[in-house]
């Protein structure tokens, strides 16, 4: 009983999630998000196929299958997790929380029948392969040592109304901005060592740290120099760690006739023949201060195991939907079903029961996941195994109100409180 008790409270935060954006859904609609929000936690995979069979429901799997095929042609699926994760990720930014901005992509190597593909740069393989781009925002909160997600865009150069990736990137910082305010550090790679991004964040005075490729020109007692000439000139004087070292030095940034005060970090340790280059919003005088920035840099590395984790954790890259905005569905619904494992981390004793459940081969805190999400996910998976029925709003009503008469009969003492928290209605 305790099993069937714990799978209820995992259904009943699902369905808090997807309540959260009630206003933008019809019932129909939320019935398919919880749907499919449980079934690519249970299966790990965006495989609609999978997902259907699942669900376990008493009618075909075909059937189940072509009525998610329709639900998801819906596109509007990805807005709504977004809005129901910066509503969720509002309460956790905070001034010390980094807040992490990085590219990604969805590549299908061999598809040709998927809507608008287009060539991208895939990270992990070094090459440029047919599929879609990915814009994501993390947060990490160094406190509570908890990554969350904040917003996942997805795009295609062949869309109608596409303009720019800096203007996609900026879309998202943006309405982060309107929410947060200029709490918490941004930071970025190279990629986003472009003039566009600079003047917005330097225009709205958000705090940042970008890794600088070799050819920006910076302003040094009044001349242009190049950047990398300016790094090796720093006195490397501050020891970060036993095997790293890092300066500073204070410059200005021009851009349209306006110069901007930053502080350029160099930085070296033995992983690296050449030293990192940072640049960061104003100038800092407090050593305790770059170092925290320098931390957060190394913090955005959460974002890459995030973007790991959707492919891994919920196959992200393995759907086979061709349909542009079924696509996005998915993508969206990655989101929620990341969202839930947060949901299940926040609780302890929720937390702790489903990481038991995980069962991991390798106990040891060395060899355990520094990502706690895959556990979670394993854990979930394992503590619905063997279920009968995910939900029972599909049941037909005779075999709905025998299970009910069962649950009496069972809790005669507090009927109303057994109905209402066994979920018989989910």
């Amino acid at each position: 009983m305790i099993i069937s008790e714990n799978r209820e409270k995992v259904k009943r935060k699902a369905l808090s999630l997807i309540n959260k954006g009630s206003s933008d859904l019809s019932k129909p609609e939320k019935k398919y998000l919880l749907e499919m929000l449980m079934g690519m936690v249970l299966t790990g995979s965006c495989n609609l196929t999978e997902i259907s069979r699942s669900l376990k429901e008493s009618i075909k799997i075909k059937d189940t299958l072509k009525r998610l095929g329709r639900m998801s042609c819906k596109g509007h699926y990805l807005e709504i997790a977004n809005k129901i994760s910066l509503n969720c990720s509002k309460a956790k930014v905070t001034d010390d929380t980094i807040i992490a901005l990085d590219t990604g992509d969805i590549t299908h190597q061999y598809g040709k029948s998927f809507e608008k593909l287009e060539p991208v740069y895939d990270g992990s393989q070094k090459s440029t392969q047919n599929g879609y781009w990915l814009n994501q925002i993390s947060g990490y909160n160094p406190k509570l040592n908890e990554t969350f997600p904040i917003l996942l865009d997805m795009y295609s150069t062949a869309e109608e109304g596409f303009k720019s990736a800096n203007i996609e990137s900026l879309g998202l910082v943006e309405r982060v901005r309107e929410k947060v305010g200029n709490k918490g550090l941004w930071v970025m790679d190279r990629g986003y060592d472009s003039g566009e991004i600079f003047k917005y964040f330097l225009k709205n005075q958000l705090n940042f740290i970008v890794r600088m490729n070799n050819s920006r020109n910076l302003i040094l007692q009044t001349r242009a120099h190049n950047i990398e000439k300016i790094a090796l000139s720093i006195n490397r004087r501050v020891q970060f760690s036993s095997k790293s070292r890092f300066g500073s030095k204070k410059v200005y940034f021009e851009l349209n006739g306006t110069s901007y005060k930053v502080t350029l970090i160099c930085f070296k340790d033995e992983r690296n023949k050449k030293p990192v280059m940072w640049l960061s919003n104003g100038w800092i005088k407090s050593t305790k201060e770059l170092k925290r920035r320098i931390r957060g840099y190394f913090k955005r590395w959460s974002v890459e195991e995030s973007y790991r984790f959707e492919k891994q954790g919920f196959g992200i890259e393995k759907s086979i939907v061709r349909k542009f905005d079924s696509i996005k569905s998915l993508v969206g619904i990655t989101v929620l079903s990341w969202l839930l494992l947060v949901k299940i981390n926040e609780v302890p004793r929720l937390k702790e029961t489903v990481l038991k459940q995980s069962r991991m081969e390798k106990t040891k805190r060395k060899h355990r996941p520094k990502f706690i999400y895959y556990r979670l996910l394993k854990g979930v998976q394992n503590l619905f195994n063997g279920i009968e029925t995910l939900f029972r709003f599909r049941l037909k009503r005779k075999l709905k109100n025998r299970i009910k008469r069962q649950a009496r009969k069972e809790y005669s003492l507090f009927p109303d409180y057994q109905m209402k928290n066994m979920g018989l209605e989910l």
